[in-house]
């Protein structure tokens, strides 16, 4: 018998107290010891086939279903709402997909879903016409996006005001696929893969999102222990393709915030991990993400300990410091400091002449040193991609001038930039160099620089086919310039996906973070990420967006939201306050003394890659975002508008840290970005 667990039981699992799931735990590892139940309190529910309840304590009983060959921890929880929420379900292959669904009972169920006629005041003057958007929908065209045939009717029954409770009810996949179609997408691109008969119904794509066999005590042990979000673990279809494909190049995987990247990245990387021969780094672009990854990877494999030990995660800088030392020795980094007294060093021996220091560390930073730049020759040929200001040859000359000085002043004192470093493990690489890793998966792509991209260039060269892999938003680039990848080796064009399901953001939270940047996105090489028609599986509050007369004022209310915060359930730790930039610090931190409360004050920097229930970002004044140093430093104004981007990507990573709750405040009249977040 196959021992299955449900995204139902995890997520049940998490609602009961430390005490209660201790004992869960032990009564599923009994379960799994011992399939046929024997010795176990089992009893069956009577209104439903298949359903048993197991005694956990004497108020919690875990809800099983079993049949001829699987057993499956469907949901958990205390003694009367575990059979009443057995009554409400069947276990059943979709007929026409063959996905295994858990679906609940049409007419035990009808109560919840409320109508938009029973909100409608019949002494109204006028007559009140209900929208129902899947009126004129056929039953093949529900049945071939997984609605299961109970439900055709109250589907196409449905109004407005019942929908979120119509797709609460639904499996997944139909659910997003109606949600999409309401919202103007296209039913058919949605629908289902088609199971070969004979298949097994839980081996569906649709139904591992939902379902997962475990292979013994151990497995479900790592598998019930996992803290962070179930969706690591149950895999969208959309998901799992590009994480089991055989690739034949580099591949990318984009999509908004919170469509799982960062999990696919994870699969990946411990998918290749199983091979003997494999040697797999899991990177991203800074150490706090990368623990976070190490943690969770950890997590994955605690079955897996041949994968385990094959896989290493690392921040790619710290990756590339460790090789560049075992290889030549450690390293001297020159830090900006160095690079900016050079630059005025020169300025003051007459040379850079029409060129502000500013502007000259920018071109140096995003140019010279980015490219990796040794000569006039290289400077003249750079595409000047995102630096909008143009030289004309002249200014071009007195602007190397500056350029060589910098770099013999760095090789007098012995130290070398981040981007020398990669630039010699590239060389290195290409001359036939043997890497202690075959695959490189690397999340949060977006922000990879130039010399990062020449480096992993070189890696897919000299390994296999499917060495690379990334994972990524553009929507989400706050560090680098943009550069054609193709141009550098990094060529993803065919092997790009995109994904349209958000798991970690609200519907309310996600629109209106959207409108902080263009429907499309589109890189050098032409590649386009559209966010028009992702959908978000769960709904929210409206984000609160609130302007104040002074910073005081601010920071009150938002101490007043942090309370109703903590008083709704939100723990300290799951809640944060986002400020731009350490000068706005003693803001966020006047808002969480006014509310008593340990939680922590980040800068929206810092907070990329991490998510949290409640998120409130302050100080969005006109003065504020976009930062006014920043703007001080343009060398030209032709540059503003790539420094206004940047600006509201940054705001729209900070938005999206947000689960649940979002909060944006400032004070008046407020940062520019705030109208299209309120359009």
């Amino acid at each position: 018998m196959t021992l299955l667990y449900a995204s139902t039981f995890t997520k049940a699992l998490d609602r009961l107290t430390t005490a209660e799931q201790k004992q869960v735990k032990i009564t599923a590892f009994d379960l799994a010891q011992d399939e046929s139940g024997n010795g176990l309190s089992l009893h069956r529910v009577e209104a439903t086939p298949g359903f048993w309840t197991a005694r956990v304590s004497q108020d919690i009983r875990i809800v099983l279903h079993k049949d001829g060959g699987h057993m499956l921890l469907a949901w958990v929880g205390h003694h009367d709402e575990a059979y009443r929420w057995a009554e409400r379900r069947k276990l059943v292959p979709h007929e026409r997909t063959g996905a295994m669904q858990l679906v609940e009972i049409v007419e035990r169920t009808e109560e919840r879903l409320v109508s938009a006629e029973t909100l409608y005041d019949q002494a109204a003057p006028e007559p009140v016409a209900f929208h129902r958007p899947f009126a004129n929908l056929s039953d093949d065209d529900l049945l071939n996006v997984g609605v299961p045939r109970d439900w055709l009717d109250a589907v196409r029954a449905a109004d407005e005001a019942s929908v979120d409770g119509l797709f609460d009810a639904l499996p997944d996949e139909a659910a997003e696929a109606l949600l999409d179609f309401a919202t103007g997408g296209k039913l058919q691109d949605h629908v289902a893969v088609q199971a070969s008969p004979g298949t097994d119904p839980f081996a569906h794509p649709d139904a591992q999102r939902r379902f997962r066999a475990v292979d013994g005590v151990e497995e479900l042990k790592a598998a019930l222990d996992a803290p962070f979000a179930q969706w690591a673990v149950f895999l969208h279809p959309a998901q799992r393709a590009p994480v089991t494909r055989a690739w034949n190049g580099p591949a990318r995987v984009s999509g908004s915030a919170g469509t799982g990247k960062t999990i696919v990245a994870l699969h990946r990387a411990v998918h290749l991990a199983r091979r003997p021969e494999a040697r797999v780094l899991l990177t991203t672009f800074s150490k706090p993400l990368a623990a976070s990854l190490a943690s969770k990877a950890a997590l994955m494999t605690e079955a897996l300990p041949d994968a385990r030990a094959r896989l290493t995660v690392r921040a790619i800088d710290q990756a590339a410091h460790d090789l560049y030392t075992k290889l030549f020795g450690q390293p001297s980094l020159a830090i900006a400091a160095q690079v900016r007294s050079a630059i005025q060093a020169a300025m003051e021996a007459g040379l850079g002449s029409g060129h502000s220091a500013p502007f000259l560390y920018e071109e140096w930073d995003e140019l010279v040193d980015a490219w990796g730049l040794h000569d006039a020759q290289a400077y003249a040929a750079v595409p000047r991609i995102g630096r909008r200001t143009r030289l004309g040859p002249k200014q071009r000359e007195a602007a190397w001038a500056v350029f060589a000085f910098v770099r013999d002043r760095l090789a007098a004192r012995g130290v070398v930039t981040i981007a020398d470093v990669y630039g010699r493990l590239a060389r290195w690489a290409m001359d036939g160099g043997r890497l202690p890793f075959t695959h490189v998966v690397v999340d949060e792509a977006q922000d990879l620089s130039v010399a990062q991209a020449r480096f992993l260039a070189a890696v897919g060269r000299v390994d296999s086919a499917d060495a690379l892999f990334f994972t990524g938003d553009l929507g989400q680039r706050i560090f680098h310039l943009p550069f054609s990848w193709a141009k550098l080796g990094l060529d993803v064009r065919g092997r790009a996906q995109l994904l349209k399901v958000c798991y970690r953001t609200s519907h309310q939270i996600r629109r209106a973070a959207d409108r902080l940047l263009t429907p499309e996105i589109v890189d050098q090489d032409g590649i386009e990420e559209s966010r028009r028609g992702t959908v978000s599986v769960f709904d929210g509050p409206d984000p609160t967006v609130a302007l104040f007369d002074d910073t005081a004022l601010e920071a009150q209310a938002v101490a007043d939201w942090l309370r109703a915060r903590l008083e709704e359930g939100v723990a300290a730790s799951e809640l944060v306050v986002l400020v731009r930039g350490q000068q706005q610090f003693d803001r966020g931190r006047a808002a969480v003394k006014a509310a008593a409360a340990d939680v922590p004050v980040m800068t929206m920097h810092a907070a990329k890659g991490l998510e949290f229930r409640a998120v409130a970002v302050m100080a969005l004044d006109e003065d504020v975002l976009p930062d006014p140093e920043r703007l001080s430093d343009i060398g030209d104004m032709a540059d503003l508008e790539a420094i206004q981007d940047a600006e509201r990507h940054l705001l729209y990573v900070a938005a999206t840290r947000a689960r649940d709750h979002l909060m944006l405040s400032g004070v008046a009249p407020g940062c520019e970005f705030l109208d299209d977040v309120m359009a």
